[in-house]
């Protein structure tokens, strides 16, 4: 039994505020599991295993695992222009590919840039159409395609966009006919501008002076953010990402490969690369595949020393979450099972 405790680890959480909650998986096994806080304060409802959480850009993942089954299916390619799906943006983004949107590198500016400059006074109704006619105004790209990492959640929108044009199904409809549906995943959904009811959803919430304030949704835009899922759920996410049932073995390579420039340079030295969703980074002397999220009072992390088989996931429904904190967490978890 583990000897690691919330509690000592997150020193701004109680078992009456929003709270944490966590899985590590090794081989299929759950080798650690607990959670600590709210899932609803107003409500005093615990946070449990398959309370649902906003994974913010955690979400990017599943976004990418569909655009490579596309391309496993022969109904896209990594080398298509975004214009054969979006043609509204071919006043200025003629050049861009399905490869540069998922790595990060087409140029467009971030869509929460454009809001914020419209005073955010349409936040709870940015959705995808929205955020499309936020960049149909624009008449140039930040920087010419290909040739820098910048990330940029409208990417993720645009690719939500041509998974609704390529299959005629809303990207809730997709994942749960594709992935959420194949893998059991029971507790997850896409919440968008319908308002979905989620059984046990978990609210975000952030600090407000001595009390808590509850953030409902900061955007209904999907691709990006607003896949909504539990602990249970994520845990058969990360062992199915070990088999061929969403994706054979040929295409899931990708994800492992960061991305290049237009010069065959790699993208981003910072994070070690960007592929299909994850960040790809070296940690604890391991390789990794992850990626982090904040959204709405949410913030959400999995990280997956994929050589070892042993994953740490980690959702929490306040914006106070500490970082380093959380870091530190992570890789204790990690030397305390040392899988190998």
């Amino acid at each position: 039994m583990s000897s690691i405790r919330l509690k000592a680890s997150f020193t701004a959480f109680n078992d009456s505020t929003p709270g944490i909650g966590v899985i590590a998986n090794f081989k299929g096994k759950t080798v650690y599991q607990e959670t600590l806080g709210l899932a609803n304060c107003e409500l005093r409802v615990p946070i449990q295993l398959d309370s649902v959480f906003n994974l913010a850009s955690v979400s990017k993942p599943f976004t990418g695992m569909a655009i490579l089954q596309l391309i496993e299916r022969g109904e896209l390619s990594a080398t298509d222009k975004l214009t054969r799906f979006v043609p509204e943006l071919k006043h200025y983004a003629n050049e861009v590919s399905i490869y540069e949107l998922v790595h990060h590198s087409a140029g467009f500016i971030d869509y929460n840039e454009l809001l914020w400059q419209k005073a955010r006074q349409h936040a709870l109704h940015s959705d995808n159409a929205e955020v499309l006619s936020l960049l149909v105004q624009q008449d140039q790209p930040r920087f010419p395609p290909g040739s820098k990492f910048d990330y940029s959640n409208s990417n993720y929108v645009l690719l939500a966009l041509i998974i609704e044009r390529i299959t005629g199904l809303s990207l809730r409809d997709y994942l749960k006919r594709y992935i959420f549906g194949v893998i059991g995943m029971e507790n997850s959904t896409v919440f968008n501008e319908e308002q979905p009811v989620v059984p046990n959803r978990a609210y975000g919430y952030e600090p407000c002076g001595a009390n808590w304030k509850c953030n409902y949704a900061d955007t209904f835009a999907t691709g990006t953010a607003n896949v909504f899922s539990s602990l249970e759920d994520l845990k058969k996410w990360d062992d199915a990402l070990y088999g061929n049932q969403l994706l054979g073995e040929v295409a899931k390579r990708a994800i492992f490969t960061p991305g290049l420039d237009s010069a065959g340079a790699p993208l981003t030295e910072y994070w070690g690369g960007y592929s299909y969703g994850w960040m790809i980074q070296e940690r604890c002397g391991a390789k990794t595949i992850w990626h982090t999220g904040g959204d709405a009072g949410f913030r959400s992390i999995i990280v997956r020393f994929y050589e070892q088989q042993f994953s740490v996931i980690l959702l929490c429904n306040s914006a106070s979450l500490d970082w380093a904190e959380t870091y530190a967490f992570i890789e204790r978890l990690y030397g305390e099972f040392q899988p190998n």
